[in-house]
This record gives C-alpha cells, structure tokens and sequence, in this order.
C-alpha cells in the first residue's frame, strides 16, 4: 500500500488442508528480542526495542513467516469499514495522498486476535467488494427494515391515510371496477432496500455480533516504511491469529502469489479455520436483476395508470422488459468468470502466478516449499483438495435474504394492485383468489422459477457458442426463451384468479410444481454452493 500497494494485493479462497503442520514457529520474536531476558519479561520491552525485531531478511532466513508480530496487530470492525459511503473500500491507497494514507491507519486499532481476515486484490475496483461486503453482511437488516416500511405503507394505503391519485381498471372472479391506487408501496419497497443498505453498517448485527476484522489498507501503516514492511512481511502471524479467512475472489485473484501465499500460510496456522469464498460477481448478478425488476414494475404502473388501451400496454411491457436483454448479457459475462474460477483452480500452475519483486518471490517460494514440501506438490494441492474443498463448501450468501431480495420488487407490485382492489370494495372471496393466483401464484413462485430459469441460462450458455454479433444474438435467443416463460406464467395466472377460486388454487398448485422443479432442475446457487 503506498508505494509498496503491490505487496498487498489481497484476494483469498478457501484452503483445504496441506501435507504436515510445522511448528508454531522455529523462533520467536521473543527469541530474536529479549537476548537473556526471560519469557515474563517481555512485556516490559520498550519503544527503543521495536528495532530488534525480526526484518523480511531475518523472517526469511528463519522460515518465520507464521510469527505474530502482535505490537502492530490491529483491526477495525467490518460495519465500521462499510461506513461513510465505503470510502475505505473505494480507492485503492496508491491512489491516496500521503495525508489520506496517514490517516489510514487511526481506522484501526490494536487487537489480539481477528474475527475475518479480508483477503482482496486491489487490481479489482473497490466499488465490487463494497457492493459484495453489503449484499453479504446487510440483506438481513435490510429485508427487516424493507417489511416493516412495505406492512405500514400498505397498512396506510388500506385505511384510506395516503390518497389514491390513479385509477386502474381490477378484475378477480365476477369483481369489475375502476380501482384506486397509488406508488407508495412500490416506492417504499424501493427506498427502504437502499437506505437498509446504507444503514445496515450502523446498525448493530445479531448474528454476528464480532466482526473485527484484518483490512490491509488500515491494519497495515500506509506511510511509515518501518511499520509497512513489518505488516507486509508479517500477514502469516496476522492469518495465524484469524478465525475466518474471507476470499472476495474476482479473475486476477490466483494471478497474484501474495494471494496464494494467503491461501497457503492460513490452511497451515489454522488447519480447520473456516474460509469463506465470496465471489464479487454474485452480488453483481443479484444487483442487476432487482434494479431490472423495479424498472419494470415503474413502466408496469406508468401504463396502467395512464388507462391506454391493450396494445399499447403490451408494447410498454415488452420495452420494459428490453433491460432484461442488456442484462441477461451482462450476467452471462459474469457467470463466464465463475468458469474461470473453476478453471484457474483445475490448471493451476503456481510457476505462472505474478509477482513484481524478486525477493517477495523469494520470501513465499521459500514458505511453500517449507510448508508443503514443494512446488509441485503445492500446485497438486491447489489443484485437487483446495479445489474440492472449495466447490463443496457451504453457501456464503444467506440462504434465505438473497431470494427474498431477489423477489421484493414483484411481492410489492403484487401488494399495490391488492390494495387496489380492497380499496375498490372487492369481495373477501376475489380477494382470496388474488392472493392464491396472483400474490402466490405469480409474484413469488412464477416468478421464483422465472429467476432460476434466468439465471439457469445465464450460466449454462455463458460461454460464446458463435463470434462476434452473433454472440448478441445467442443473448436474445435466451431472452426469448425467458420471456415466454414468464408471459405464459402471467397469462395463466390473470386467467386463474379472474375465473374462480378452483381456478386459482389449481394454478396456484402447479406455480408451486413449477418452482420445485425449477429448484431441483436449476439449482439456484443461493442453496448449493458459494457460486451461483
């Protein structure tokens, strides 16, 4: 970082367990310091002693790579770096002044052990792993804070407290009538889910409620040379003293050997501590897909509310589902980097991996070879068990936040037209055959089958099948397949709860067949693995 940034370029995957463990350490900083001083003793070194300790060239020589430096442990809570807009996350600290980078470190402070240690590339752009760390560490919060605004406005809009400026024309079995409606729900919904994100830092997390966390750009100093090098040079102490490495894995992460050095040096501290592999593309997808949903459901309402006639309505749906295209293309070039990372782990040849400088080369050749008894045998590691482990390793997005996310925008669209036709006085029973056709039916399952078959897509045909513009034209191939699934699920569903409650439960019924089979069949990646 500074000038040295390159030493720290950061991104971490899971580590499956190498051949031996070695020691704790052959010699300690106690060792190299204290020189007849007894172990007891050590706490009462001062300042003046600082300069004893072990240099790159020392920790080289002794093979102390693992050695905890704890004078300069320090941390800072993940919320605490999410704050002020991530400003933390967003600019790499070569891109800092020297006044910004100074100011780097009094984000920190001493610690004696790290809950997370964060692994990333700078070579990545901030902006990616700020989207990641929120999406991961705040759906929760915000999907409370998302119910509680949508439950009142909608408890609002029914008790006739928010006026109704449009009127739209309802129909649910024999019921038939101009129904008044207004944008509050949806536009709850919407501001809720970005102010969640934007508060989720500040606010207390029940799940996890320790959270310090090793982020290099304020854990290690930016500006003081001395203290630089000694935090570069001392991340295997630091990976020793983690519970949890977290890989925020993007495409040049296996390109960088200080990154494979991460991965190396916290299987070896910490033969059962827990990797977390956090792909920033995930987060990337899921983002796409809700702002391409709330898109639609703003043209959606701007076409009913303007009481235009049938064509004109489905014109409006189909330019409004045009973003779908442009982000079904997007996706699938982020479902390609997911390929990658399958296959930088099958073909990995730590002999191609980057490095700048020929003594941080040196420094991590010579700790693979000390802790894995060789290069060859350390690529076959990363090749096979790391592989393995990491492909069969539990999902790292919360199972349950990331689909409900995903389907917030139809639940309030869905929740708007059922304050409508309360509103307009709609019988219990049409009522009842909305919420079972439409509400359930359509807005939850069709439409949770419609995400997985997306998202099924996306992955399955990411890969160019031809060159060029036609590459374009696969995307629109798959586009359409989409979009046909999804207007024959609308189609039946305005059917079923205009024509009967039969109708509605019978639909209802095979909405559900459908969103099974969608999950045993596509697999949404929210409940297999790390990776969608």
């Amino acid at each position: 970082m500074g000038q040295n940034a390159s030493n720290l370029q950061s991104a971490r995957d899971e580590v499956p367990k190498p051949q031996s463990r070695s020691p704790a350490s052959e010699l300690s900083f106690v060792d190299v310091r204290s020189e007849g001083l007894g172990p007891g003793d050590e706490r009462e070194l001062g300042p003046g002693d600082q300069k004893r300790i072990p240099d790159k060239f020392q920790r080289l020589a002794m093979l102390g790579h693992l050695e905890v430096d704890r004078e300069i442990a320090r941390g800072l809570s993940l919320r605490e770096s999410l704050r002020q807009g991530g400003r933390l996350w967003l600019t790499a600290p070569a891109d800092l002044s020297d006044k910004s980078r100074a100011e780097l470190w009094s984000r920190s402070r001493p610690v004696q052990h790290f809950d997370v240690f964060i692994s990333h590339t700078w070579m990545t752009p901030g902006k990616w792993k700020l989207l990641s760390l929120l999406f991961h560490s705040g759906s929760q919060k915000v999907l409370v804070i998302w119910s509680t605004a949508v439950i009142a406005v909608l408890s609002l809009t029914i008790l006739k407290i928010l006026p109704t400026p449009w009127l739209i024309e309802a129909h649910a079995m024999e019921f038939k009538a101009m129904c008044p409606v207004g944008p509050w729900i949806e536009l709850a919904s919407f501001v809720a889910t970005l102010a969640g994100f934007i508060a989720s830092p500040y606010l207390p997390s029940v799940q996890r409620p320790r959270d310090t966390c090793f982020l290099d750009v304020a854990s290690i100093h930016q500006t003081d040379q001395r203290l630089m090098e000694r935090g570069v040079y001392g991340i295997g102490g630091f990976l020793r003293i983690s519970r949890e490495l977290r890989v925020l894995w993007s495409t040049p992460y296996l390109s960088r050997l200080w990154c494979v050095f991460e991965l190396a040096a916290f299987r070896t501290a910490n033969p059962d501590g827990k990797i977390t592999l956090a792909p920033l593309f995930v987060e990337t997808i899921l983002a796409a897909v809700i702002l391409w949903e709330y898109f639609f459901t703003l043209i959606y309402w701007s076409t009913r509310a303007s009481q235009v006639g049938e064509v004109y309505n489905s014109v409006s749906y189909l330019f409004a589902m045009l973003p779908c295209c442009f982000a079904m293309h997007m996706i699938r070039r982020s479902h390609m980097a997911k390929h990658k990372l399958f296959s930088d782990l099958e073909h990995f040849d730590l002999g191609k991996v980057q490095c700048s400088n020929d003594f941080d080369k040196d420094f991590i050749h010579a700790a693979i070879v000390k802790w894995y008894g060789g290069e060859e045998a350390f690529t076959a590691f990363v090749r096979g068990p790391l592989r393995e482990e990491l492909l069969g390793a539990r999902p790292s997005t919360p199972l349950v936040a990331y689909p409900l996310l995903l389907l917030s925008p139809a639940i309030a669209s869905s929740l708007t037209f059922l304050a409508g036709l309360w509103r307009g006085g709609a019988p219990a029973h049409c009522l009842l055959s909305y919420v079972m056709g439409s509400f359930l039916g359509f807005n939850i399952l069709w439409v949770f089958s419609c995400v997985s078959l997306f998202l099924y897509l996306c992955d399955h045909f990411a890969e160019p099948r031809w060159p060029g513009i036609f590459d374009h034209l696969q995307t629109f191939l798959m586009f359409l397949a989409f979009l046909a699934w999804f207007y024959a699920g609308a189609s039946l569903s305005v059917w079923a709860y205009t024509s009967s409650l039969f109708t509605s439960a019978a639909w209802l019924c095979v909405s559900l067949l459908s969103a099974g089979t969608s999950y045993v069949l596509f697999r949404p990646g929210w409940f297999r693995s790390p990776l969608l």
